[in-house]
């Protein structure tokens, strides 16, 4: 999923136009707070100017600010986060973190529905299938929200 996720924002800012500055487009060796603080950690130390992070899930964003606010950068006002997935304590932390809701409902109902067709055997089986969820950008106060 991440290495898919990665893909799809490589794309887009390739898309936009700015050009994708590869010490910056970095990821974590597991998707854990701590790796996350880690990472920002020494990106902000090691003399990369680091004005915002977007984060392969939540729980990565929930740790990403930890690393720069230690070394005493602010969080958000120098750096912006934003999460993917849309975790429900997103809304909650301090600050509230900006995220990808990329509709739940909307996976949970092609799951069933992919599900049951298997099932049922309405389609020959298949190795896999993919589809775009549909998505929205929730600002909260980790991009100034």
């Amino acid at each position: 999923m991440s290495r898919l996720r990665h893909a799809g924002h490589r794309q887009v800012l390739e898309a936009a136009g700015p050009p994708v500055d590869p010490p910056l487009a970095q990821s974590v060796p597991t998707p854990t707070m701590d790796a996350a603080a880690r990472r920002a950690r020494a990106m902000v130390t090691g003399g990369l100017h680091l004005d915002g992070a977007f984060c392969v899930t939540d729980t990565v964003a929930t740790g990403a600010p930890r690393g720069p606010a230690d070394a005493g950068v602010r969080v958000p006002g120098q750096v912006e986060v934003t999460g993917s997935d849309n975790a429900g304590e997103s809304a909650f932390l301090v600050p509230s973190l900006s995220t990808v809701d990329p509709d739940h409902e909307q996976m949970a109902a092609e799951v069933v529905a992919l599900s049951a067709a298997r099932i049922g055997r309405a389609r020959p089986p298949v190795d896999r299938e993919e589809f775009v969820s549909r998505f929205l950008l929730v600002i909260r106060d980790s991009t100034g929200g």
